[in-house]
């Protein structure tokens, strides 16, 4: 039987209880009133009454004392039904305590079966998580990027790294990542930190890409539909046919097979993902590649 259905019997036995007890306590009075009938009747008979009187009295006498014993009856049948709805009242308590012990059983395992595969997952993507790092560590810096050659080669790096993006990401996710690259102590190009009013964009943007080490890629949706990211995109490519690794790439909110859509060459580089990853998480995977170069 259902939770549900034992509390609408438990209400229903209450229900029934309460109509009980009004009509008992309805035959109670009716008792008490033939009694109190009966004993008036029996008290106004005096030595001086006529035989025909004290007969007519002890009719009176008789009628109201089988009142009270029918309502005595119906008294005592009321109070045994009574007593079988509380029975059954109790039995259907004591079975909803049971089923609702063993409904909070049946949460407790689901909760605990729950903790454990979230834990499971949790696990398998830090594992996951870690194994991504190191692959990034390792295949990522495997060489110092060169930018330049011939004439051009003599010309210092001013960047550690470029982060070309859509605008549409710079709230939630760029402008961040740019500070916090900053706050490392890395030389960023950043349109918010370089560009200034009249600055030529093209120009800007050309020396940006020409000067930095790394170019941090962040790929979205609205990457993908822009005309500046993808012009710095075709810079950055640029620079690392020459020879090395330039591109990093960063995944944000975006799959593989969107990126496999837009070029199949992009999607089979390893990139960080700001699904799987923290902020923090992807600052550490770039500070460590672009120190490892700086150190080398």
């Amino acid at each position: 039987m259902s939770i549900q259905s034992l509390f609408s019997d438990i209400a229903r036995c209450h229900k029934e209880i309460a109509s009980l007890e009004a009509q008992r306590a309805r035959y109670s009075k009716d008792r008490a009133d033939a009694l109190g009938r009966a004993n008036a009747a029996q008290k106004s008979i005096t030595a001086s009454a006529s035989p025909s009187t004290i007969q007519s009295k002890l009719r009176d006498i008789q009628r109201h004392q089988d009142d009270a014993v029918r309502a005595s009856d119906r008294e005592a049948d009321i109070a045994r039904k009574i007593a079988n709805e509380s029975n059954k009242l109790s039995r259907y308590q004591d079975q909803l305590q049971r089923e609702q012990l063993t409904e909070a059983r049946k949460l407790e395992d689901a909760s605990k079966r729950l903790e454990d595969s979230l834990k499971r997952r949790q696990d398998e993507m830090e594992r996951v998580q870690r194994s991504a790092l190191r692959e990034i560590h390792s295949g990522m810096a495997v060489a110092v990027p060169v930018f330049r050659s011939g004439v051009d080669a003599a010309v210092p790096v001013s960047h550690d790294a470029f982060i070309s993006h859509a605008s549409e990401d710079k709230d939630d996710l760029v402008r961040a990542l740019a500070m916090a690259l900053s706050e490392r102590g890395f030389s960023i190009w950043y349109d918010e930190f370089q560009l200034k009013v009249g600055d030529s964009l093209r120009r800007s943007i050309d020396r940006g890409l020409r000067d930095s080490r790394f170019g941090i890629v962040v790929r979205s949706e609205a990457f993908f539909s822009k005309n500046w990211p993808q012009y710095e995109l075709d810079g950055l490519v640029a620079r690392e046919m020459n020879g090395g690794k330039v591109i990093l790439p960063i995944w944000h909110k975006i799959t593989k097979d969107q990126v496999m859509g837009y070029s199949p060459s992009l999607a089979d580089k390893l990139a960080l993902n700001t699904s799987t990853m923290t902020l923090a998480e992807v600052v550490d995977a770039l500070a460590d590649v672009i120190q490892e170069v700086m150190h080398a």
